[in-house]
């Protein structure tokens, strides 16, 4: 049985070491199941939010006992100890995986990845994954072999605040000052879960990642070092009772939620309340839970959790690169026990040795903190400036458009060979007629060029325009902003409408407005779909509500600013609020129908643009790991195209006699979607085509839209 000082583990009221280290154990055990996806296992990362309330367990416990004992708080002992606990092993493993990094992971990926250990090294890894998980254009990038690094931010963090905190509140205290700690930490608890609540609403990654939104789950622990219920745990029956029922909740929490529970918030104080109660139900009675806790291999691992921690997740992110598959349930696990032997590697030579080591105090530890700071700071600087160079060839030419020309067909009736009438014939999109020349060149071309437009690592800021002027609804706002473009005294108006599907259109559509002097309205909102139906928004972590009143909102707008013909495009693959997975056709069918009736009673023809296809992974960074054999990343159309919708969209069309523009011509062949054409780069991540590419399709959007817009607008 593995034993610690007690500046580890501290002995609060009647919890031993041992037990402390076996609720570690589970803690742990569940984030390594949840992340090598075993199944039964899918809310395996409440493990982080036992660790939470552990950790704010035992350093006020800590730092209440040398009050009580010493009547001071020493700063200089307090993150000496932390300094020896904590940096030597996160030092080792970033600089490790950014080495293994290095080698195996898509180049692309490192410039993201130098900056996360540069994150790691300050402290603040969680605010850039935060950011970047709110941030709708780098919410589906890969995850980083650095993420976990988040939790021990968060609580590194709580550590610089919390010790000063808790000094001030023992301020002229004499004697135990346990009730105003405690105090302390209800209100702090309080304050933070109520954040939580508020941010939950706004953005989800946020609420996740930051600290004054974690924060209630530490205070909470720091409430129970603070506030024992010691005639509980003094009852033979109660007592294991209670205890018993706190690891329940944890393990049910952990295998009762999944991806799809709202996270954090108040499905969190679950797997919190249930740690607490572990921890309040004392461990001195037979039928506690201590039995199970402190068996030796539950000890081991417990005593090993943080360095398990900190090797598992850049074990399996980085594995796949090195196998050069997605990995199975049996890959995961074999790669976890790869990383628990690199775990009590690190615990023997590395961890165990320098916590043990209490000559590192004061300026020793001082020396130590820097050291370790700065070597990974400086790994991450290096990583970040000096990429590998991803280029396959050549120089290649820049991709070419047949002439097209269209005009509003005439029919002649005619009697006995005599012309009698002109009749204007109503005008129509193009059907499928076969891949544009274009795409059958790039079909064959399986080198990436040297002169790429953009370029890989500008590819994810080649956006539309919109987007600069902010044209683009944010998530938060209802209200369109009044945005023109072509020529506002244009007399022919047309609007854009939709999702970021739509707005990835406006580099192209742009060129049209501006040669036909049409004037341009948008309406777009990010993640937003024009059909009248109800999507989850993985950014707000929710319900998208304003995406519901943005529409009512933009009905209202259309037919102020008469606009007469929209163009109506969105992502086929939206989340359903109930299933949390893409929409299916029934809901397509019924939410677009309702879009085509209120628009159409407005008096506004809607034209209906059929989605792009959808390449299910980063481009760019696919691109970066085979710049000479660039195939592999190109999507086949049966995977690429949801051919449900497509039919949801011809029904409808010749239901309703609406235009439908079908672009499956304009980004593949029979066989192959093409992500590069000529120079040209085709995506800008996983599922928006790049400004430089819609600009590339302007002539053909000319051609085909012209003689219908020109014609419904009339």
């Amino acid at each position: 049985m593995t034993t610690r000082r007690v500046d580890d583990v501290s002995t609060t009221g009647s919890r031993r070491r041992s037990d402390i280290e076996g609720l570690r154990a589970v803690a742990v055990a569940l984030v390594l199941l949840y992340h090598a996806h075993v199944p039964g296992f899918g809310g395996g990362y409440v493990g982080v939010d036992v660790f939470f309330v552990l950790s704010g367990f035992l350093i006020t416990g800590l730092l209440v006992s040398e009050r009580d004992a010493t009547g001071r708080i020493s700063f200089a002992t307090f993150y000496s100890r932390r300094v020896r606990r904590i940096l030597p092993m996160s030092t080792l493993v970033v600089v490790a995986t950014l080495v293994a990094s290095y080698i195996w992971i898509e180049p692309l990926r490192l410039r993201e990845l130098g900056s996360d250990a540069i994150g790691t090294a300050t402290f603040s890894s969680n605010f850039l994954f935060a950011n970047r998980g709110a941030d709708y254009l780098q919410s589906t990038l890969p995850p980083s072999p650095l993420q976990h690094y988040w939790s021990l931010a968060v609580e590194e963090q709580f550590y610089v605040v919390w010790p000063v905190l808790v000094l001030i509140a023992c301020l002229g205290a004499r004697g135990s000052v346990r009730r105003r700690v405690g105090m302390l930490s209800a209100v702090v608890s309080i304050g933070s879960f109520v954040a939580c609540m508020l941010m939950m609403e706004r953005a989800q990654p946020w609420a996740f990642f930051a600290p004054h939104t974690r924060a209630f789950e530490l205070a909470l622990g720091a409430l129970c070092a603070t506030v024992p219920l010691t005639r509980l745990q003094r009852s033979p029956v109660l007592a294991p009772l209670v205890s018993w029922i706190g690891v329940a909740l944890i393990v049910l929490s952990a295998t009762g939620f999944s991806d799809a529970t709202r996270f954090p918030g108040p499905w969190a104080l679950v797997p919190v309340f249930g740690t607490m109660l572990a921890l309040q139900g004392g461990d001195t009675h037979r039928l506690a839970p201590n039995a199970i806790l402190r068996l030796a291999p539950v000890q081991w691992l417990g005593s090993r959790s943080y360095s398990a921690y900190l090797w598992h997740w850049p074990v399996l992110i980085i594995a796949p690169a090195v196998l050069g598959n997605e990995l199975s349930v049996a890959q995961q696990v074999v790669c976890l026990l790869i990383a628990l032997g690199f775990t009590e590697l690190g615990h023997v030579f590395i961890e165990r040795p320098v916590h043990r080591n209490h000559s590192l105090q004061g300026r020793r530890a001082l020396s130590l903190a820097m050291a370790t700071i700065l070597i990974s700071g400086a790994a991450g600087a290096l990583v970040r400036n000096n990429p590998p160079k991803f280029s396959g060839g050549q120089d290649a030419a820049a991709p070419t458009l047949e002439s097209t020309t269209t005009s509003t067909t005439l029919a002649t009736a005619t009697t006995a060979g005599i012309p009698t009438t002109t009749v204007p014939v109503v005008p129509t999109l193009p059907p499928y007629q076969g891949p544009i020349q274009a795409i059958v060149d790039a079909s064959k071309n399986n080198v990436l060029p040297a002169n790429l437009t953009p370029s890989l690592g500008d590819a994810l800021l080649d956006f539309a325009k919109v987007y600069q002027d902010d044209c683009h609804t944010s998530f938060s706002s209802v209200q369109q902003k009044n945005c023109i473009f072509g020529d506002p005294n244009g007399s022919l108006s047309i609007g854009l409408y939709g999702d970021s599907h739509a707005a990835q259109w406006f580099p192209g559509l742009e060129k049209v407005v501006i040669k036909r002097k049409w004037k341009l309205i948008t309406y777009t909102k990010r993640g937003c779909p024009p059909a009248d139906i109800e999507v989850w928004s993985k950014v707000l972590g929710r319900h998208y509500t304003e995406c519901d009143a943005w529409r009512e909102n933009v009905y209202k707008k259309m037919v102020a600013d008469g606009v007469k013909v929209v163009l109506v495009a969105q992502f086929d693959r939206l989340l359903s609020v109930d299933t949390k997975i893409p929409i299916w056709q029934r809901d397509w069918r019924i939410g677009l129908q309702g879009t085509i009736d209120i628009l159409k009673g407005l008096g506004i023809t809607p034209i209906l643009f059929a989605d792009t296809p959808f390449p299910a992974r980063d481009v760019p960074t696919c691109l970066s790991a085979s710049p000479k054999n660039i195939d592999v990343c190109n999507p086949i159309p049966s995977a690429a195209l949801r051919a449900d919708i497509a039919e949801v969209r011809e029904d409808l069309s010749a239901k309703n006699s609406v235009p439908l523009l079908r672009v499956k011509d304009w980004f593949c062949t029979a066989n192959i979607c093409p992500v590069v054409v000529g120079n040209v780069l085709v995506y800008r991540d996983d599922n928006h085509i790049t400004s430089a590419y819609a600009k590339f399709l302007g002539p053909v959007l000319d051609a085909a839209l012209d003689p219908v817009v020109s014609w419904y607008s009339k």
